[in-house]
């Protein structure tokens, strides 16, 4: 499994749980351990803040660098150049020659750009300046129509947890897969929803507060650590080539990356069939933007 670091806390207060901004020595905390650890790659985005440049800042002292999935801003764009600059600004802010993934950072972007961003991209994956390209979605039915258009390359970054099973209904992921299509799961914690204790769940979240602490109850039941139920449960469905996951320190991080021990698998079996309960369809609990804030 490659484990992937999100950095949208690097440059933006950041999830529902305890939604903060890490300071940059906390950044290059998390970069260092990420590194020792073997972390596969690092997630960010223009639209995260200075997120870009706190890690182009990292990559400036290092020798190594993560492999780099960033994303292309989400608005409309009105020719060639504009895609060109914001990509060489993203090369730019994290002094690097190469992107190994960039995404669209939306399906919007994707409906009303589409036209004059894949010619762009095209060409800098045959110049080697992009590895892979795709987009990000919140819907599986983006992912099909997507799939029709980008011809080679293709990356999907789509939401998967405990509560949100869209994208595994009708062998999506494995038709996605056996086209080549390099699928990246997000949302493993919802923001940190799966954490929150009932009294902070406010609006359509109080649906869910009984699921909330039933997280709680099966990962005790098992003797986990409550954040390895949701981590193991995507990280070991078919498919899936890379797990985003966001941690608020480095000890968070050496945490969360020992949930798939062989240990800790073992105990997530012997209650892994007690999970299907867990199921939500409710879009406005599933779909963050939807939360009233």
């Amino acid at each position: 499994m490659k484990w992937i670091l999100g950095s949208a806390n690097f440059g933006l207060s950041y999830g529902i749980a305890n939604g903060k901004k890490l300071s940059r020595a906390q950044v290059f905390d998390i970069l260092q351990t990420a590194q020792s650890q073997r972390v596969w790659g690092i997630d960010t985005a223009q639209a995260y803040g200075d997120a870009e440049t706190v890690i182009g800042e990292y990559f400036k002292e290092q020798s190594k660098r993560f492999r780099i999935i960033t994303k292309l801003s989400s608005k409309v764009y009105q020719d060639s150049k504009e895609v060109e600059k914001e990509i060489t600004d993203s090369l730019r802010a994290m002094n690097i020659d190469s992107i190994d993934v960039l995404l669209l950072h939306s399906y919007e972007t994707y409906r009303q750009s589409g036209k004059v961003i894949l010619p762009v991209l095209q060409a800098l994956w045959k110049e080697k300046v992009i590895g892979r390209y795709g987009l990000s979605v919140y819907h599986p039915e983006e992912a099909i129509e997507a799939a029709g258009d980008f011809k080679e390359a293709l990356t999907i970054e789509f939401p998967i947890n405990l509560f949100d099973r869209r994208f595994l209904k009708g062998c999506l992921l494995e038709r996605l897969n056996s086209e080549g299509t390099f699928l990246l799961a997000r949302s493993v914690f919802l923001q940190g929803l799966f954490f929150m204790k009932g009294p902070a769940l406010q609006g359509d979240l109080r649906k869910v507060k009984k699921k909330v602490e039933a997280i709680a109850e099966l990962a005790e039941k098992a003797n986990l650590r409550p954040e390895w139920l949701p981590l193991t449960f995507v990280a070991t469905q078919p498919w899936v080539d890379g797990v985003v996951i966001g941690v608020d320190s480095a000890d968070h991080l050496r945490v969360n990356l020992q949930a798939l021990t062989k240990e800790n698998l073992a105990r997530y079996r012997e209650i892994e069939d007690q999970l299907a309960d867990l199921e939500v369809e409710d879009e406005a609990i599933l779909l963050p933007y939807r939360w009233e804030r």
